[in-house]
């Protein structure tokens, strides 16, 4: 029999959380022991997500009803800015992957300044690691804390880092043009994500002032071993996902 690591995965009913539901429902080392989401704590996770009605899941509950002793992982799906504060119930030997910005960013001074508050938990982000495992794997395997990366971040970094390592690139040769999906807004209503707004159109946001600029400019100066400030230009385009 294969041993199972519990789960408990907070803020499950974000997109983002629900695609964390369906991948490891179905991921062979993975049992998941509680969902949450405060506002539909007792409801069914088939109520809130329909097309995910037939897994077998706990009803969803609060994160003050979680026993943290019954969970190896931790996953965060929560608002930027949460993880900071309810880290601090979750005992240490426990191991956390964190799906929002709380931990990517390693210069505190750079995360008050793009996300707009002074970072909650400092002491603890020496010790969170990216969480990019084609860049480092070894320390994601040994971490307490693991800052998943954002989604531009990821989709630019996997490409650039290997030309960097290869000098192939030069640090002021980078333009990443970017295009996303409606989901990567989140599931709260904004009238820039209605139908209406987003269908058959394309349109530029956050020009210079997108968040994930920092997390760029942070690691691929790393690989490129000098500072390098990417002509990143991120879009909304009418489709789900990608």
């Amino acid at each position: 029999m294969v041993e199972q690591v519990n789960i408990a995965i907070l803020g499950a009913s974000g997109y983002t959380g629900a695609e964390l539901v369906r991948l490891l429902t179905h991921h062979p080392k993975a049992r998941i022991g509680a969902i949450t989401a405060d506002r539909k704590a007792g409801e069914s996770y088939g109520a809130v997500y329909p097309h995910l009605a037939g897994l077998d899941l706990p009803p969803l509950t609060t994160i003050d009803a979680l026993n943290w002793d019954d969970f190896d992982v931790i996953f965060c799906g929560l608002p930027h800015g949460t993880t900071q504060e309810v880290i601090a119930a979750i005992p240490t030997h426990k191991k956390v992957i964190d799906l929002s910005a709380d931990f990517r960013l390693t210069d505190l001074d750079a995360y008050a300044q793009w996300y707009g508050h002074p970072h909650r938990a400092p002491a603890l982000q020496d010790a969170a690691v990216y969480g990019l495992t084609e860049l480092y794997r070894d320390q994601i395997a040994q971490a307490r804390l693991v800052a998943c990366p954002g989604c531009y971040p990821t989709s630019a970094l996997l490409p650039l880092v290997p030309l960097f390592a290869q000098k192939l690139i030069q640090p002021g040769d980078v333009v990443i043009d970017s295009k996303s999906g409606v989901t990567g807004a989140g599931r709260g209503l904004k009238e820039g994500s209605l139908f209406a707004e987003v269908s058959e159109a394309i349109h530029a946001y956050g020009v210079a002032s997108h968040r994930h600029s920092a997390e760029l400019d942070q690691e691929l100066s790393l690989a490129a071993g000098s500072a390098v400030m990417p002509a990143f230009t991120p879009h909304l385009i009418p489709m789900n996902r990608g």
